[in-house]
C-alpha cells in the first residue's frame, strides 16, 4: 500500500507528491550544496594554521618563557574555541543574551589571534586592524583589549569560561605592566646611541645576514650591546613599537627615524 500523500501535495494537488527531502531538490542541485574541492581547501588551509600556530608556540617555549604576544595568541585561539562551541548550543537552548556574549568574545578572539598569529593571512589583516584602531599600535591599548575580552569572557558562569576569562585578564595586567616598563627602557636604548655614527657600526655589527634590518633575535643583541637590560617581554613590546610597517622587521630607517624624533626634552616616539 503506497504511504499517504504529502502535506505539499495535499495543498497543490496538481504537483506530484514529494515523500521525502531528497526529491525535493533536484540531483543537480543537491551535487552543488557540498564541493568538495572546496572542503578540500578550507581542510587544508586550517592545517596549515593549525600546524603554523603550534610551531611558532613551540619555537617561542624552546627560547624561553613565553611572551605576551605568544600567551596572548594562545588566549586568542581558547577564546575562538570555546565560544566557537556555546555560541550554538546558548541559541537553542533559549539563552539569547549568553549566545550574544560567546558571538562577541569569538570576533575578539579572531581579532586577538590576528594580531599576534603568524601566517600571510593575519599580516595584512594585523596592518588594517592596526591602522583603523590606533591604540592596538600600543602595548597598553592590546592590554586594555585583552582585560576587556577576559571580563567578558567571565560574565558567563561556567569553570571553561573562567579559566578563559582569568587567563586572559592576566596577559592583559601583564601587557599593560610591560608597556609602562618598556617606555622607560626606550628612553635609556635611546640614550645609549651617542650619534648617527655609533648607530651605523653598532648596526651593521648586528645586522647578521646583511639584509638592513633586524629581526627580534638581532634586536636582543642590538640591546644587550647597548647595555639595556631589557626582559623577553620588553624586547617585544620594542619590537612591536619600532616596526612601523609590520613586516616582522626593523629596517635602519625604522629605527633612525624613531632615534631622531625621540629627543631627550619630549616622549615624542617613545610610546608603547
Amino acid at each position: 500500500e503506497p504511504p499517504p500523500p504529502t502535506l505539499l501535495y495535499l495543498l497543490f494537488p496538481t504537483q506530484k507528491p514529494i515523500r521525502s527531502m531528497s526529491e525535493a531538490v533536484p540531483t543537480t542541485e543537491r551535487s552543488g550544496l557540498l564541493d568538495p574541492s572546496l572542503v578540500g581547501t578550507l581542510a587544508t588551509g586550517g592545517t596549515s594554521l593549525v600546524n603554523a600556530s603550534a610551531e611558532k608556540i613551540k619555537k617561542a617555549r624552546s627560547e624561553g618563557p613565553l611572551t605576551y604576544r605568544v600567551m596572548a595568541f594562545i588566549g586568542g585561539l581558547a577564546m575562538i574555541a570555546s565560544n566557537g562551541i556555546a555560541i550554538l548550543d546558548r541559541f537553542f537552548s533559549f539563552r539569547f543574551a549568553s549566545a550574544m556574549i560567546a558571538l562577541y568574545n569569538c570576533v575578539f578572539g579572531i581579532l586577538i589571534a590576528t594580531l599576534e598569529g603568524p601566517g600571510v593571512c593575519s599580516r595584512p589583516l594585523g596592518k588594517g586592524i592596526r591602522y583603523y584602531c590606533k591604540f592596538l599600535e600600543f602595548t597598553w591599548g592590546r592590554g586594555l583589549l585583552y582585560f576587556f575580552c577576559g571580563s567578558l569572557q567571565i560574565a558567563n558562569v561556567n569553570m571553561l569560561d573562567w579559566a578563559v576569562g582569568g587567563w586572559m585578564i592576566f596577559v592583559g595586567i601583564t601587557a599593560i605592566g610591560v608597556g609602562i616598563a618598556t617606555r622607560r627602557q626606550l628612553r635609556l636604548l635611546k640614550f645609549s646611541v651617542t650619534s648617527e655614527e655609533d648607530l651605523k657600526e653598532k648596526w651593521t655589527t648586528h645586522d647578521t645576514n646583511g639584509d638592513n634590518a633586524l629581526d627580534i633575535k638581532e634586536l636582543t643583541a642590538f640591546v644587550e650591546a647597548s647595555g639595556i637590560g631589557m626582559s623577553r617581554n620588553e624586547v617585544a613590546a620594542t619590537f612591536m613599537a619600532l616596526d612601523r610597517n609590520f613586516d616582522d622587521k626593523i629596517a635602519f630607517e625604522e629605527f633612525y627615524s624613531w632615534w631622531m624624533n625621540s629627543n631627550p626634552g619630549s616622549d615624542k616616539g617613545m610610546s608603547v
